[in-house]
Order: structure tokens, then sequence, then C-alpha cells
């Protein structure tokens, strides 16, 4: 239901919309008739045009026979020939009369002949052909005159249909009066009843509700509002359900009085309940919860923590908690915290302090503290609530020492690479020296010094990894940032991993999907990991494989490549360990191929380094696919700052002292 002033907008409302149908209808009428008078106009207009132009495109031609390689001429006879193309193309979409289509269906035949000859003879100025070229251009002027009398029996047609118009906006205009009128009438005979049924449904109500109120002031309680004035949603609605609830109101009043006094009653006993019942919840709580006054005296503990205390609540209740409880070194700290708190003026609510119990017993607690204050904002007491952390201060002295015991490790580790690494360099290097000495040496020895150099040489490649993932760990390794061509780079290791390739005689294809990648990143760091890539593709999988390297480019800022080799798959348990350090994929005493399980681990510090991400996705009997995602423009994380920070700030334990190499020949080799 609607309410009276809703009720009158919607009749304004109605009344106006008539009327503006009306007035809407009239002038959708005048503008159809205004813009089919257009349109003749406009067709009008463009059927002297094509007069005029028609006959300029055919003198155009007529100077292109006398000059023809005047561009200026050419570039006129284009421009008319597309003008006039428009204007065939607009009259035949403005046209809606049939007698004048079929006209101009005609004229356009007859234009469309002089555009045939005309396109004729310019072939023919171009071949050379003059001669032809002017019959063609006779032809196309003699056409032209028929143009003129199309266009004129258009014109004609047109005026006709200008008449029929006529006579259609006259029948219009009479029907729209019709409707003018009717809707008037309509309009006027609906107000007039809306008026009579609005004021009958008006004072009847308020005659009702008027009647109430002179039984209500009698003093008859016991008198009802008219279910159906209840049921209204307007305004007299509104105040009868006012009377009902006014009625309601006081007959109710007395009986809740006498309630009240039985509710208070029951209140308090509910007060003493709930107090007992907080009491208990207290005493299961897992952590300790403490109320004491403004001058540390204890005034409620729980169970937790009157066993952590291994006191009873007659030993504490009353007691200076801070005096009794705290260790002396951390009464002072919390006794200020404390009396910050109280102020309003503390910049915290936690502290960590230690507890001294029964023999002596230290705790380590953990506090958040809360200031309880009354109705004026005064502060009455805190209360605290505190986990114990004994065991948790332990571990994290346990966890101090193993990360110093790491460190010493990877110092020592480091050391210990160094100087494995002189003597081999000088082993290489002699072995390499007694390989070129003269023939006569015998066979045998030749072997051995053969042997000698290749075992030196993976020695070498294992230490100079072992350096590589622990100088990444401890953040030594620079990230050095060039421009490049992404997908060039990639391109560019062509060569080098085919060579690769060819020790399972394998071959390598590139799918580059991303196309002149403007990237910042470090040139050397990508060349490892997709070595390594291609690396483990060829020494896991099968003979005359086809490794894939692709290029892809995930987002705007961003590049993934991703190397797809054939194979035997992963296992997703072993996909879990691949990248930790000394991870590898076949057994210890059952592997065939060489290495010390550092490659994958030492891929993920470079990429990690260059703020991107590594990982692999196979399944067994499917190959594997090892896929790395960096950003285009390298950008140092705060955790690769705060690391060189930290290892710019830090001294070593001690620093090896590398002797000099001994000075071999250059030799064709790679010594790493």
């Amino acid at each position: 239901m609607q309410s009276i002033k809703k009720k009158l907008l919607f009749s304004f409302f109605i009344i106006i919309a008539a009327l503006l149908i009306a007035e809407g209808f009239l002038v959708a009428m005048d503008r159809m008739i205004l813009m089919k008078y257009r349109s003749l106009l406009d067709n009008m207009i463009s059927e002297y045009s094509l007069i005029d132009d028609t006959a300029s495109l055919v003198n155009s031609f007529n100077r292109r026979i006398k000059s023809p390689a005047d561009a200026a001429e050419v570039q006129s006879f284009n421009d008319l020939h597309d003008e006039i193309q428009g204007l065939l193309v607009k009259l035949g979409g403005a046209i809606v009369n049939n007698r004048s289509r079929l006209v101009f269906s005609g004229l356009e035949n007859n234009i469309n002949d002089i555009f045939f000859d005309l396109e004729i003879g310019a072939n023919n100025l171009i071949g050379g052909d003059y001669l032809e070229a002017v019959n063609r251009f006779e032809a196309a002027n003699r056409k032209n005159i028929f143009v003129q009398e199309n266009v004129n029996r258009l014109l004609l047609e047109e005026l006709k249909y200008s008449k029929s118009l006529q006579v259609e906006i006259d029948r219009i205009n009479l029907i729209s009066e019709i409707i003018a009128i009717l809707l008037f009438l309509g309009t006027i005979g609906g107000c007039v009843w809306y008026a009579m049924f609005f004021s009958r449904e008006l004072v009847a109500p308020l005659e009702q509700l008027t009647a109430l109120a002179k039984v209500i002031e009698g003093g008859d309680l016991t008198a009802t509002v008219d279910e159906e004035l209840l049921k209204g949603g307007d305004e007299v609605a509104s105040l009868a359900n006012s009377f009902h609830t006014m009625i309601f109101f006081l007959r109710n009043n007395i009986k809740k009085l006498q309630e009240y006094n039985l509710e208070i009653r029951n209140s308090r006993n509910h007060l003493k309940s709930e107090r007992r019942k907080l009491q208990q919840y207290l005493d299961v709580a897992g952590i300790i919860v403490l109320i004491f006054d403004v001058n540390n005296n204890v005034l409620l503990i729980n169970k937790k923590g009157r066993e952590i205390l291994q006191v009873s609540a007659e030993e504490i209740m009353g007691k200076d908690w801070v005096g009794t409880f705290v260790k002396k070194t951390d009464q002072i700290k919390t006794r200020s915290l404390l009396n910050f708190l109280v102020g309003d003026i503390a910049p915290l609510d936690t502290i960590e302090n230690v507890l001294v119990v029964k023999d002596k017993i230290e705790k380590n607690i953990v506090w958040r503290f809360s200031v309880l204050k009354n109705e004026n904002n005064v502060s009455q007491g805190i209360l605290g609530t505190g986990v114990d952390v004994t065991e948790l201060a332990a571990a994290k002295v346990t966890i101090n020492q193993l990360k110093e015991v790491d460190r010493l490790k990877n110092e020592v580790l480091n050391i210990a690479t160094h100087e494995l690494k002189t003597p081999l360099i000088s082993i290489v290097g002699l072995s390499e020296v007694m390989e070129k000495q003269p023939k006569t040496m015998p066979e045998d020895y030749r072997n051995f010094i053969s042997l000698i150099h290749t075992e030196g040489l993976k020695l070498t490649n294992l230490i100079k990894t072992m350096l590589t993932a622990s100088r990444n760990e401890i953040g030594k390794t620079a990230v050095n940032i060039e421009k490049l061509i992404f997908d060039d780079f990639i391109l560019s290791m062509t060569t080098s991993l085919g060579v690769l390739a060819q020790r399972s005689e394998s071959v390598i294809a590139f799918d580059i999907q991303g196309k002149n990648l403007k990237a910042k990143t470090d040139k050397l760091k990508i060349s490892q990991v997709v070595y390594n890539f291609v690396d483990n593709a060829v020494k896991y999988g099968p003979k005359n494989q086809t490794i894939t390297i692709s290029v892809t480019q995930p987002s705007p800022d961003s590049v993934k490549v991703s190397v797809i080799g054939a194979g035997q798959g992963i296992s997703k348990e072993k996909q879990k360990s691949l990248f930790l350090k000394f991870s590898q994929l076949e057994p210890s005493l059952s592997r065939s191929q060489d290495g010390m399980g550092l490659g994958l681990y030492i891929c993920k510090q470079n990429i990690e380094s260059l703020g991107g991400e590594i990982g692999v996705m196979s399944e067994l009997g499917q190959g594997a696919t090892f896929f790395f995602t960096i950003p285009l423009v390298y950008k140092e994380s705060p955790t690769v700052t705060a690391v060189k920070a930290l290892a710019a700030a830090s001294t070593p334990v001690s620093q090896s002292v590398v002797p000099a190499a001994v000075k071999t020949k250059k030799t064709k080799k790679n010594i790493n």
C-alpha cells in the first residue's frame, strides 16, 4: 500500500505522463515528416551534383588526353571518380520510392558505362594508344547526355513522390489530432474519478479514528482498532497503528512495573553465578591470568598461574607480585612498564621477564597487560595474561648455536676448497705439460698421465661447483647486470648447446614466442642455468632425442625459459627434493652419472638472486620440463641487499692464503 503523499504524487505523474505521451506523439510525427522532406531535398541536391560531376569527369579525361603526364590532372580525375561513386552509394541508400529507384537504376547503369569507357581509355593512354583513348572519350561524352535526361526523370519522380507524401502527411495529422483529443478526454475523466475515490478512502478512516480517540479518552483501554485500518500502508494506517500501540503499552505498563523488582533480584543472583563461572573459566585457561591493583598487590590468579608459580591462592593473594616473584634483574623494567600503563603513557603493553618460583627455578614468561578502569576512566587495577616460554627460549639458544655451527661449516668448506684448488691447478698444469713430452715415453705412462689430467679436471670442476654454492649462500657472488635482447641471447647459445647434445647424438630445437625482448639481467647466471638444464636432459634422456628450448612471456614484465627433454620422467616425490643441496636422482651407490648434486641447487640460487622462480614439471614415462621465470628488468630484492650488507659488515673467522699456481704453458684446454 502507498502513502497518501505517494498516491497524490502518483496521480499527478499519471496526468503529466499522459500529456507528455500526447505531446511526444505529435513531436514524433512532425519529426518523421521533416526527415522525409529533408531526405527528398538531399536526394535532389545529390542528383544535380551528379550532372556536374559526370560532365567534369569527362572533361577531365579530355584534358588527360592532351596532357597524359600531368599528375595533377590524373589526381583530379580520380577524385571526381570517387566523388561520383560516393554520390551513387548515397542515393542508392536514400531512395525509398519504387518508381524513383527504377529510374535510378537506369541512371546508375549509364554512369557505370561512362566509368567503363573512361577506365579503358585511361589504360589506352598508359599503353600509348591515343586514338582509342579519343574514341572512348567521345563514347563517354555521348553517354553523358543521357545522364542529364535520367537525372531529370529521377527529379520528376521525386516530385511526384512528394505529392503522395503530402497526402500521407495530412492523414497522419488527422490521426494525431484524434489521438490527442482522446487522450485529453481520458485524462480529464480519470482525474475526476480518482479524486472522488481518493476523497472517500481518506475521510472514512479518519472518522473511525476520531471515534476511537473519544473512547480512549473516557478510560476504556479495552477498545481495539479496526483490523482493516491496520493493514493499510499510508499515513492513516500509521496513525491507526500508533493508537493500537498506545493501547497495548498502557495495558501492559502496570504489569511490567510489578515485574521490575523481581527482575532486579534475579539479576543480582545471575551476577553472582556468572562470577563463579568466570573463576571456573579462568582456572581452565591454559595461560596465566593475574589481576592486581595499581600497587601490584595480587587480587586474583587462576589455576594455571598457581601451578606455574607453585603456590596456593592464600600464599599469593594480597602479595606484591613484582617484588615476590619477578627476578631482581627484571623488576625495574616490569615496574616501569606497569607505571606507564597506569598513566596511559606506555609505548607497548607486552614484556618478557623471568619469574623465580620454588627451589629457585626460573620461568621465562611473556606478559600482555591491560588496564582496568571504572566508569570515571580511573585506573583500578591491571589484568595480566602470561605464557610460559621457558622451553621456547631454550630452543632459541639451540637454534642460534646451530646457525653458528652452520656458518663455521661453510667457512671451513670454503677454506678447504680453496686449499684443494691450488695443488689441483698444479697437478692439472703439470699433467698437460707431461702429455706434450716426446713419444719416447712408454704407452702406459702416457695413459697414466692422461688419466691424472682427466680426473684432475673432474675434481677441479667439483671444487668449483662447491665454491659457487658456498659463495651464493653467504652472498659473495655479484650480480652483473647487462642490457640485452633476451631471445637473441638464447639463440646465441645454439653452437655450445649443440656440441653438448652431440654426446647422445641428440639435437637442440628452439621455440621462441617472445620476439625482441629487451632485458636487463645477468647473462652468465642465465647461461649457466640453461646449460645445466640441457646437460641433465642429455645425461638422463635417451639417444637421438630432440631437446626443445622454449621462450615465452607470461606477463609484460617477465620472461619464461623451459627446457623440454625426453626420458623416463621424475616422480612427484623426487621432484620435492630436486633443487635441494646434494640432491641426486639416482641412489648414491648405483648412479650412472658423475656429480655432487649441486647443479640444480646452484641453478636455484642463480634464478632467485635475479628475483625469479625455478621449477620442474614431469610425469613418469613422459619426460621432464625444467623451467625458470625471471623479470625482464632486474631489481635487487631487500633480502639480497640485507645479505650483502651483512656479508660486508661481518669479519671472516679465517682466511686461507692461496699459494701461487705453478706456471705452465698455455694449452687449448680450459682449466677452471
